[in-house]
C-alpha cells in the first residue's frame, strides 16, 4: 500500500503522475516510491500494481550460466512484443503498460485471448504478459509465433500489493487450470547444460525467435539471452529510424550478434553477412524513397479494437503523447470484420530533416 499523503507528496514533487482513464483515477510512479519501482501503478485505495523489473542480459551461455545460476532453472521463450500487466479492478479488466499507463488497446483486446473469470477465483492476481503480432500499435517488428493480428503470451504472475513473482510451479498450475495462453516453455536445465541449451538457442535462431528468458524455480531470479537472428531483425525493422534512435540501439545489437556468432560459429555464413548488410540498407533506402514520394519519413501501423470508445481513447492518448508526430487516417476508426480498425503513421523527424536538406541540394559538411 502507498498512503494518500505519501502519494500526494510524490505527485507534488513529480515523482508520480495522477491520471484518469474512463473514470478510473490512478497514479503511475515516475521514480521509486516506498521501494516500489518506476512504472508501478497506485490504485484508488492505495493498492499497488508493482512495476515490472528490467531483466539482465547474459551474452555468453558458457560464461554466464554458472555465474548467474547455482540451481536448475526454466527456459522460457522470449516473445518480441510489448509488456503489459493485466488485472481486474472493480469489475473491469485493465492492462497497464510498462510505463504505468492504462493501455486502451491492450485493455480492449485481452479478453479475446483469456477468460476474465480467472479473477473470480484469483481476485488479486496480476498477469504479466506480452502482446505481439503484426498489428500492434507500438512496434515495427513482430514475432514468428503470430501470423495475423496479435496474440497474448502470459509469462509471469504477481499478486496485487505483493513484491516479487509467483513461483514457477504455482504459475504453471494456474496457467493450466485457467487455460491461459502461455509463453512457450522449453524445459528445465542446470548451469552445466550449456550444450543442450546451445542446441535449443540455435534452433530458435533458425526459427527467427527472439531468444530465451531463464528463470529460477522460485521465479525471483532471471536472465535473458537473445538469438543472432533477432539482432538482425531489430536492425532491419528500425534502420529507417537510423537517425532518430540512439546510436547504441544499433551498436549494442551488432556487438550481441558478434558475440553470439563467436559462441555459435555454425550460425555464421555468407548469407548472414548479406542479410545484415541488407538489414542496414533496406530501411534507409526505403526512407529515401518515402521522402521523395511524400516529403517525410514515417512508419505505418494498424490495430483493431472491439469497442469504438477504446479506439477513440487510444487516439486521444497518442495525440497527447505523440503530438504532431502521429497522424491517423481520415476515416479512423472504421469498422472491418467486426472490429474497429485504426491506421496511423508515426513520423521520424531527424531523418526527415536530414533527407529534406540532402535531397533539396543543400551543401552538407561532415
Amino acid at each position: 500500500m502507498i498512503e494518500q499523503e505519501t502519494l500526494q507528496d510524490a505527485i507534488a514533487n513529480r515523482r508520480a503522475e495522477a491520471l484518469t482513464f474512463d473514470g478510473l483515477e490512478y497514479a503511475r510512479l515516475l521514480e521509486p516510491v516506498n521501494h516500489y519501482p518506476r512504472g508501478s501503478v497506485v490504485l484508488p485505495d492505495g493498492s499497488v500494481v508493482p512495476g515490472y523489473p528490467s531483466i539482465g542480459r547474459i551474452q555468453s551461455l558458457e560464461a554466464g550460466l554458472p555465474r548467474q545460476f547455482d540451481q536448475p532453472f526454466w527456459a522460457e521463450e522470449k516473445i518480441d512484443g510489448f509488456n503489459v500487466r493485466i488485472l481486474r479492478w472493480q469489475g473491469r479488466v485493465y492492462a497497464f503498460s510498462r510505463g504505468g499507463y492504462v493501455c486502451a488497446f491492450s485493455s480492449d483486446r485481452v479478453t479475446d485471448f483469456m477468460d476474465p473469470a480467472i479473477f473470480d477465483a484469483e481476485p488479486d492476481l496480476i498477469l504479466c504478459a506480452e502482446i505481439a503480432g503484426p498489428d500492434t500499435p507500438y512496434l515495427e517488428g513482430s514475432t514468428p509465433r503470430v501470423a495475423h493480428d496479435v496474440g497474448l503470451f502470459v509469462f509471469d504472475l504477481m499478486r496485487l500489493g505483493q513484491p516479487g513473482f509467483v513461483s514457477q510451479p504455482e504459475k504453471f498450475s494456474l496457467i493450466e487450470h485457467h487455460a491461459l495462453p502461455p509463453a512457450p516453455l522449453h524445459g528445465q536445465f542446470t548451469p552445466e547444460d550449456t550444450r543442450a541449451l546451445g542446441r535449443l538457442i540455435r534452433r530458435l535462431d533458425e526459427e527467427g525467435a527472439e531468444g530465451l528468458v531463464l528463470k529460477s524455480a522460485d521465479g525471483q531470479h532471471r536472465a535473458k539471452y537473445v538469438t543472432g537472428s533477432s539482432c538482425v531483425s531489430d536492425i532491419r525493422v528500425c534502420s529507417e529510424q537510423l537517425l532518430d534512435l540512439p546510436p547504441e540501439y544499433f551498436t549494442n545489437r551488432l556487438t550481441r550478434l558478434a558475440i553470439f556468432l563467436s559462441e555459435h560459429p555454425d550460425r555464421h555464413h555468407t548469407d548472414l553477412d548479406q542479410a545484415l548488410g541488407q538489414a542496414l540498407l533496406s530501411g534507409l533506402y526505403g526512407a529515401v524513397a518515402q521522402h521523395r514520394g511524400q516529403g517525410h519519413v514515417g512508419h505505418r501501423y494498424r490495430c483493431r479494437f472491439r469497442e469504438r470508445a477504446n479506439a477513440l481513447r487510444f487516439m486521444d492518448h497518442m495525440h497527447a503523447t505523440g503530438g504532431r508526430h502521429v497522424s491517423f487516417a481520415s476515416d479512423a476508426p472504421r469498422q472491418e470484420d467486426g472490429y474497429w480498425l485504426l491506421e496511423f503513421e508515426r513520423q521520424f523527424d531527424r531523418i526527415t530533416g536530414t533527407l529534406a536538406s540532402a535531397l533539396s541540394g543543400d551543401r552538407q559538411y561532415d
